[in-house]
């Protein structure tokens, strides 16, 4: 039976609904640090009147730091301080799954839009592969349930781009200076389209109605971005575009810190993320068609080489373009004959390796472990304080899952134990802790050891181990360290005995 392109379109929403769906059951931890740390950890302590990375004005001048902007575009963090103070539940797993539910929804958006630009652009054929693959690429329901500025900026660029396409009405024009506005106003890098679609423009059209179009976007553009960054510079730092300001300054400073790679190194990672042997002509197609579908090629293509040539390249600032080429890449084989062997084996041989890792990266979680322990204290709700111990490389307790936004120690292996333990038990501006969480890995058995020495009242009380992702990333890439924990509690009172009894003799 032939359905028709409603219904084949109906089923490829369903498939992306259902794909992000166990993604944002399955998926609890956090794939880095910055979609979770700058973001969920950020929102949340605001929500509850703190302020967890001491980016606001009055925290800095209250802990006597200097008072300036934080490089972090706020606006990402922003929206989401709406969900944590008016519309999150008080458990903060549940809180999370519904986080995640909502942002990978939000992504369906970008699969219909995809879907309706390919259709414009090459016909329903090409557009019912174009969401196939943006529903069911191997990777993307998994990154479009988190908290990832560069996956959320997706839909909104590509209502830009549709409007594009659209063409000539002044209405088009505007909404998709609006969409690119706002997409500029969360993830500042985009902005860089504009001059692609500039260029298109003048590629496509005479100078008079080049600069007509150019214009209209530009300055829709322009009113979308200040209306989100504006009212926030001004009320935290009395000055427009202070936020914007403190990114530049910090970028054209301390970028050489950050992964480096050859000005090539994100044509390979689009044939990788793409899935071979149909990504090499997926990319082979979109650069073919520069001209013939230059509104959408060469926007993208501008940020594409911005990045190329950007010393900091992370494989994530990227993921903006992605929808861009799969579009443009597919529409230019639109009248291949797919009955062709050739063709019909790299189709097969993509979809079999595409499934394979889908099952996989699907339902897969990632730094959970340091999660779930901190959610383990929550339920307790016996919780003073607690002391975060790095066995081997730096970490960072996730305190949302906690539930609480108080003061914690922190230890490493250059630590005194002895001497941090007395510090604990007889100064008054701290809290004894009573629950040690150690975090590590090859040296995580010792670290347990010296504290044990230390603190007599040690009791275990459970460990988390890493997720089969974590392993699998850890050994691609020995970077990306493996990260157990073990949790355990101690009777503060018991410990500071001693010292105490000290301190009443003399």
């Amino acid at each position: 039976m032939n359905l028709s392109s409603k219904q084949n379109l109906a089923l490829i929403l369903l498939l992306a609904i259902a794909l992000r769906s166990v993604s944002a059951w399955f998926s609890e931890g956090y794939l880095m640090h910055d979609d979770h740390f700058w973001v969920v950890e950020t929102s949340a302590s605001w929500a509850d009147g703190s302020d967890y990375n001491n980016w606001l004005p009055w925290t800095q001048e209250e802990k006597g730091l200097e008072v300036k902007p934080h490089f972090t575009n706020l606006a990402f963090s922003s929206i989401h301080y709406i969900y944590f103070k008016y519309f999150s539940v008080d458990d903060p797993m549940q809180s999370m799954f519904i986080l995640r539910l909502i942002h990978g929804l939000f992504n369906v958006l970008g699969v219909f839009l995809a879907y309706r630009i390919a259709q414009r652009l090459a016909g329903t054929c090409t557009a019912e592969n174009v969401g196939v693959i943006m529903a069911s690429l191997a990777w993307l329901p998994l990154l479009s349930v988190h908290q990832l500025v560069e996956v959320f900026v997706i839909p909104l660029l590509l209502g830009f781009a549709l409007n594009v396409i659209n063409g000539e009405k002044f209405r088009h024009l505007l909404l998709s200076g609006l969409f690119l506005g706002l997409a500029t106003g969360f993830r500042y890098q985009v902005g860089v389209m504009g001059f692609g679609l500039v260029a298109a423009y003048f590629i496509l059209f005479p100078a008079r109605d080049a600069i007509r179009r150019s214009l209209i976007v530009g300055l829709s553009a322009i009113a979308a971005f200040t209306a989100i960054q504006l009212p926030a510079d001004m009320y935290l730092w009395g000055k427009p575009f202070a936020q914007l300001g403190a990114y530049i300054d910090y970028n054209l400073n301390y970028s050489d810190e950050y992964p480096q790679g050859h000005v090539l190194s994100y044509i390979a990672l689009f044939i990788i993320a793409l899935i071979p042997p149909l990504s090499l002509a997926i990319v082979y197609g979109y650069f073919k068609s520069w001209k013939k579908y230059a509104l959408i090629v060469l926007p993208s293509l501008a940020f594409i080489v911005f990045h190329s040539l950007f010393p900091n390249k992370q494989e994530r600032f990227i993921i903006p373009a992605v929808p861009f080429i799969i579009i443009a890449g597919l529409a230019y084989w639109q009248n291949i004959d797919r009955r062709k062997l050739l063709v019909k084996a790299t189709i097969l041989l993509t979809v079999f390796i595409n499934t394979s890792i889908l099952f996989s990266l699907t339902p897969s979680t990632k730094n959970a472990a340091q999660m779930k322990a901190m959610y383990e204290i929550n339920k307790r709700g016996d919780l003073q304080s607690f002391l975060y111990v790095s066995a081997d490389d730096p970490a960072y307790p996730p305190r949302f899952y906690i539930g609480s936004w108080g003061d914690y120690t922190i230890a490493n292996s250059e630590t005194d134990v002895s001497g941090q333990k007395e510090t604990h038990c007889i100064d008054s501006n701290t809290i004894t802790p009573n629950y040690i969480v150690f975090v590590g890995d090859s040296h995580l058995g010792e670290a347990v050891l010296e504290f044990k020495r230390e603190y007599k009242s040690m009791s275990y009380v459970t460990q988390f181990g890493p997720s089969r992702l974590d392993r699998i990333i850890n050994y691609l890439n020995s970077n990306n360290p493996i990260k157990r924990v073990m949790l355990y509690r101690i009777d503060p009172t018991l410990e500071c005995s001693e010292f105490i009894q000290n301190e009443i003799s003399n």
